[in-house]
């Protein structure tokens, strides 16, 4: 059994917003540490391995603003270790990262203590904003609940806002990260075309940057 795992920022910055990362996977852990780092975002981040007996003290210690808390590898004891440490740590601001992003295990994530809900394939982007949103007290829940229209499930957004297929395949696609140029070369689309779906998604959705697309697409389906 790991015992501990212990990953500092050396950056300090009076206005960092302090990330604390737990997760059994010590290169998985550095990887991430990596990538907040290096986002040119002002993160302050450490991370500790959730086999470490004494986290909870360690948490509590650090205060620290988000926690990341990685689902995988610990089964269904991560339920109850998500909700003591929302309990322990009431300040904190906790987002969940996992493999699948199935409603249920959404609800459980939110029921007790999450802030948010992150999966572990999605783009740096989408995690990054994810961190904002939340440190600033909103709720970030990776999209993928669907609904029934005409037998069919698509997602509940897509019904709400009468977005056409092309449209929520640009708003995936954007979701992944993928500049307008890329999405263009992806899809076999012009340049043109694709701004043009991007200002009518926007105009639908009565929204402005990317951002609040990402808030919107994420708190509408949680």
């Amino acid at each position: 059994m790991r015992e501990y795992l212990h990953l500092s920022n050396e950056k300090t910055m009076l206005t960092s917003t302090k990330i604390t990362i737990i997760s059994g996977q010590i290169l998985y852990t550095e990887a991430l540490k990596e990538l907040l780092i290096n986002s040119n975002e002002n993160f302050l981040v450490e991370g500790f391995s959730n086999y470490n007996p004494r986290i909870g003290e360690i948490l509590r210690s650090i205060n620290p603003d988000i926690i990341l808390m990685d689902a995988n590898g610990m089964g269904k004891e991560i339920w109850e270790f998500l909700h003591m440490t929302h309990l322990n740590n009431p300040d904190a601001q906790i987002i969940m990262l996992a493999n699948s992003n199935e409603s249920i295990y959404q609800e459980y994530a939110s029921k007790n203590g999450a802030n948010g809900y992150v999966l572990k394939s999605s783009p740096k982007e989408l995690l990054i904003a994810a961190i904002k949103i939340v440190s600033k007290g909103g709720n970030f829940f990776d999209p993928g609940i669907t609904t029934k229209i005409n037998g069919l499930s698509v997602p509940r957004i897509q019904g709400k806002f009468n977005l056409s297929t092309r449209e929520m395949e640009i708003i995936h696609l954007i979701k992944d990260g993928l500049s307008t140029k890329d999405i263009a070369n992806h899809l076999a689309l012009s340049f043109h075309t694709v701004e043009t779906h991007r200002k009518n998604i926007y105009n639908k959705l009565s929204i402005n940057k990317v951002t609040e697309l990402l808030k919107l697409y994420s708190e509408f389906e949680n």
